[in-house]
């Protein structure tokens, strides 16, 4: 009885499967992301993918972590007033990596995962997630740009470079035109 009905699952698995094959061939050759579950109400929620999948076929770019330039060259070297506050910093910062992507074919839009490291401001002794994320918003989830990537933000004692409250590291990826084949 039992080999009778192993037999037919193992039947039915021959025929199904490359059905299967077919029907999720276009899905093997795009990157496919999937939002957060509609359980998850704060606000902060829908700045993020809860999963990406990433075909084999796709090409990958890993930035090393970006940190802001000098916004202020008046203000006294390697401090925070030179390079901003949490805002600021991150606008910056995130105008580097489109640029940095730009050079080499890929855009915003093609960020599949992003780590940002935050500092607490010094006027405020706290890490400003809401200024980060101010300006985050207005690079992802937008009808402009609507994907956004998964991502992780945290709060670290310190950067490497004094004044630095923001660094970020992200991974674009992008599966390759069939037209440019």
């Amino acid at each position: 009885m039992r080999t009778a009905r192993l037999l037919s699952y193992l039947s039915l698995a021959t025929v199904a499967a490359p059905a299967l094959c077919i029907a999720n061939a276009n899905a093997a050759d795009q990157i496919v992301r999937y939002r957060n579950p509609a359980h998850m109400t704060e606000p902060w929620a829908r700045e993020f993918a809860e999963v990406i999948e990433i075909p084999a076929n796709a090409q990958q770019l890993v930035l090393s972590g970006v940190g802001p330039t000098v916004a202020n060259a008046s203000a006294p070297p390697d401090t925070a007033a030179s390079y901003g506050d949490t805002a600021t910093q991150t606008g910056n910062v995130l105008g580097q990596i489109e640029r940095i992507l730009k050079d080499r074919g890929y855009s915003m839009g093609d960020i599949v995962s992003m780590q940002a490291l935050i500092v607490a401001d010094p006027a405020t002794g706290k890490p400003d997630f809401t200024g980060f994320s101010n300006v985050y918003n207005q690079y992802f989830g937008t009808d402009k740009q609507p994907n956004v990537p998964v991502r992780t933000r945290a709060e670290v004692l310190r950067l490497v470079p004094p004044g630095w409250l923001v660094e970020v590291t992200v991974t674009a990826s992008r599966v390759p035109s069939r037209l440019a084949q």
